[in-house]
């Protein structure tokens, strides 16, 4: 079982495994409950549970990657069709990764910001590196619980970035920030990097 770093809601490194069902009750279990290294999530357990509580904001968090709607429960992973990553600001202009399924395979666009001595890059993706990319996303970034906005509004110019998801259905997942981010932005630029070479 991956060990998750810090809550995708607020950030904070105070999260720690939930026990669901009834425990048997010793002095080890009291002390991991007394000292935040688990937590008890009651007897209730379905397969959407998440698998963290966090301390710092009192959320349960670690959800697996399904999307529940009225089509059912569906994973993330099997229904993405495209994802979108743009990043910059109105002075630098903004640079896009787009990565989409296609009919004849996955194809990864960069379109580097007009002030970057670059050029576009496309390039194509086996299926492990989709799976893996769709993985990072869902399993270690957790977006699929990240808030829909991230906005400064004590800051009007500066950065601006946008993270779309398509699915399957003609669904569509918007994540957006202006000079504010998510607990997991650095690690989701990291993510990004590679298609831009």
């Amino acid at each position: 079982m991956m060990t998750m770093k810090k809550c995708p809601k607020c950030g904070s490194r105070e999260v720690a495994p939930i026990l669901y069902g009834m425990p048997a009750f010793d002095e080890e279990l009291e002390r991991q409950l007394d000292n935040q290294e688990l937590y008890l999530g009651g007897c209730k357990v379905s397969e959407v549970d998440p698998q963290y509580h966090c301390f710092g904001c009192g959320k349960d968090v670690g959800t697996p990657p399904t999307l529940i709607s009225r089509r059912g429960a569906e994973d993330y992973r099997e229904i993405v069709t495209a994802i979108r990553f743009n990043d910059g600001g109105y002075f630098g202009g903004y640079e896009e990764v787009l990565i989409k399924k296609t009919t004849s395979g996955i194809i990864s666009d960069y379109t580097p910001s007009f002030q970057r001595e670059a050029m576009p890059v496309r390039r194509e993706l086996t299926e492990k590196e989709w799976a893996k990319l769709l993985d990072r996303l869902f399993c270690k970034l957790y977006v699929h619980e990240w808030k829909k906005q991230y906005v400064d509004p004590d800051i009007l110019d500066g950065e601006q970035w946008e993270l779309e998801i398509r699915l399957t259905g003609r669904r569509v997942r918007n994540y957006y920030g202006s000079n504010d981010y998510p607990p997991y932005w650095n690690e989701l630029k990291r993510t990004f990097k590679p298609f831009t070479k």
